[in-house]
């Protein structure tokens, strides 16, 4: 039985972000199981609160993904990479994006057990939109710049780039034993300059 943390009087912004981790911790250790309860109290709050918070075991494990993939997108997908070209922004994006998902302890629950569940599928759909818009204009610069084939739809070709690199990391992840990083970031890599029709280098 985990340590329970001692109670006192927080900031609703304090509160949320102890249940949220906590919410996280518990997922560890039951391999994406968790009970309200048993957050709380790991929390330091009362189980109230928790519900207050996030109405229910779904919206706390709802909560818990858009946290992950809120971090994840404002440390990679939303920014611009430094480079010359398209090939080196985007290797650079890749590398960091697998880089991340590897040192993420949660992230093989999110890709794998969590994204799963029927009650994600509305955020996940909203996500995906958002990144294909990115990444369709991020794509059709690098084809008015020369580097990518016009006659390659952005839209289409976004979408299987972002599809293929969380599928492959996901299956690097659960792999046993893991896919080492660096083998990882190569082979997806190159996924990627081949989806783009560039060649390899």
């Amino acid at each position: 039985m985990t340590e329970a943390k001692p109670r006192k009087r927080r900031s609703p912004r304090e509160a949320r972000r102890l249940i949220l981790d906590a919410a996280r911790d518990e997922l560890l250790g039951g391999r994406g199981e968790l009970e309200m309860t048993e957050v709380a109290r790991r929390a330091g709050v009362s189980e109230g609160l928790a519900y207050y918070h996030f109405g229910n075991k779904a919206g706390l494990l709802n909560a818990v993904v858009k946290d992950f993939y809120e971090r994840l997108d404002e440390a990679v997908l939303a920014i611009p990479y430094e480079g010359a070209s398209w090939r080196e922004r985007e290797r650079a994006r890749t590398y960091e994006f697998i880089r991340l998902m590897y040192e993420d302890p949660v992230a093989p629950l999110v890709v794998d057990v969590l994204r799963a569940d029927p009650g994600f599928a509305a955020e996940e759909r909203e996500r995906r939109r958002r990144l294909n818009l990115l990444g369709a204009r991020n794509i059709a610069e690098a084809q008015r710049a020369g580097e990518i084939d016009e006659a390659l739809d952005p839209a289409l070709l976004v979408s299987m780039i972002l599809g293929g690199v969380t599928t492959g990391v996901s299956h690097a992840l659960s792999a046993r034993p893991p896919l080492p990083l660096a083998d990882a970031q190569r082979q997806i890599w190159a996924f990627v300059e081949r989806a783009a029709g560039l060649p390899p280098g």
